[in-house]
């Protein structure tokens, strides 16, 4: 199997310069590129219910599959607009941080590249952070790539 690179994106501009980093990377490095989406499993839908005061109806929630279908629209448009056609595509289902890692793995990837939503850190220790967590999990090196990284560069 092919050395490559894992790209975690999900469409935000912080992934998307994790993802211009991951292209110049796999080109220097000569290695295959690997786009993935992590679909965190949905819970079953519901159609709506009545509350007890008003009637309100709440929304369906999307399916895994409309999540999925979602996620192949928008590797498929990222790699379009940043001239990578020819870079493989993962839909995964799961939790970011330890999808990527397995994904690696089973790639057998020299390194996972991935954003960083830069919510500073009390912000990122409440809310815990994909980025963090996959260094803990990943056993493979892992970039962050910080934001603004791309209009730096």
């Amino acid at each position: 199997m092919d050395k490559s690179i894992v790209c975690g994106v999900d469409g935000s501009a912080d992934s998307q310069a994790a993802l211009a980093a991951a292209i110049d990377l796999a080109a220097r490095l000569q290695l295959r590129l690997i786009m993935a989406n992590v679909v965190e499993p949905s819970h079953a839908p519901y159609v709506g219910s009545a509350s007890l005061g008003g009637g309100m109806l709440r929304p369906e929630l999307p399916t895994t599959d409309q999540q999925e279908d979602a996620a192949n629209e928008l590797l498929i448009a990222l790699s379009t607009r940043m001239g990578v056609e020819q870079a493989d595509r993962r839909v995964v289902i799961g939790y970011a941080a330890e999808r990527l890692a397995d994904l690696a793995d089973d790639e057998e990837a020299e390194m996972i590249v991935v954003g960083s939503r830069g919510r500073g850190a009390f912000k990122a220790a409440l809310l815990g952070s994909v980025s963090t967590s996959l260094i803990g999990v990943a056993r493979c090196p892992v970039l962050v790539v910080p934001p603004g990284a791309r209009s730096g560069a």
